[in-house]
């Protein structure tokens, strides 16, 4: 065996062990995920692209509008119970715009276009709590730990460096929420955190099945559920209303917040 096979056997064997020490569990769920960087690392970034998405943003100021997001986001956060996150929430001004999204720390924002679909509190609690879910289960982490692994591996079979170039795909992965979708297995998870965090603030979480009947009725083609990293309406109802039992006591419990 030569020099440099030996080189590259033993970096993928210390890629190997880094891997079993750096596994995590999902609230919730309890997925194990692979996490290579720093729950501080992730925030920080996160708090970074955070700051440049809303620099960039025509931010809305309407109490219409952010009211109703902060008042909610309030509660949503508490339930979360993360006193280390400096939560921020803003509204984006696009009206053609269906969307929200969470970056790591608590850093969320909602489009007006989601806003004027007229939802209620509830039904924005089901959004937001999904979108806070998948801060709280760490998967932009998990998201820029996949990415880092796949660098160190791919440069293990050749140099054994990691260049800038695989830094930079760790901050490009960091982008989900403004860019890049998480996967289909993230995205039911984060519905099933979301649930418990809305029923813990005092929301019922069977708004969460009416708000996805909406966006079932917005109108507009979309791809079949094979071909995207989200869950079709059809599937999330179906999937949510079978978990509403598990959630429907600790609402019970917490129906009088706010």
């Amino acid at each position: 065996m030569t020099f440099y096979r030996q080189l590259r056997l033993g970096l993928m064997g210390l890629l190997g062990l880094a891997v079993l020490g750096a596994c995590s569990t999902a609230p919730v769920t309890g997925r194990q995920q692979l996490m290579l960087i720093s729950e501080s690392q992730s925030q920080e970034m996160g708090a970074q692209a955070y700051k440049e998405a809303i620099a960039k943003a025509k931010l809305s100021h309407d109490p219409k509008y952010l009211d109703q997001v902060r008042r909610v986001g309030t509660r949503i956060a508490q339930a979360a119970q993360k006193s280390d996150y400096q939560w921020e929430f803003n509204v984006i001004d696009e009206p053609k715009t269906i969307n929200a999204w969470a970056l790591p720390g608590g850093k969320v924002a909602v489009y007006t276009g989601l806003l004027n679909l007229g939802v209620s509190d509830a039904e924005l609690a089901a959004v937001m709590g999904h979108e806070v879910a998948h801060a709280l289960a760490q998967h932009g982490r998990e998201r820029m730990s996949q990415a880092l692994a796949q660098q160190i591996g791919l440069e293990a079979l050749g140099s054994g460096k990691l260049s800038s170039g695989g830094l930079q795909a760790v901050n490009l992965a960091l982008g989900i929420g403004v860019g890049l979708p998480f996967g289909r297995k993230q995205e039911s998870e984060a519905d099933l955190i979301g649930l418990e965090l809305m029923a813990k603030a005092g929301y019922d979480p069977r708004a969460a099945v009416s708000f996805w009947q909406k966006m079932e009725n917005t109108g507009g083609g979309k791809p079949p559920e094979f071909l995207s990293t989200h869950p079709s309406s059809e599937h999330r109802i179906r999937d949510i209303e079978a978990a509403l039992p598990r959630f429907i006591p600790t609402y019970e419990a917490n129906r009088n917040k706010g």
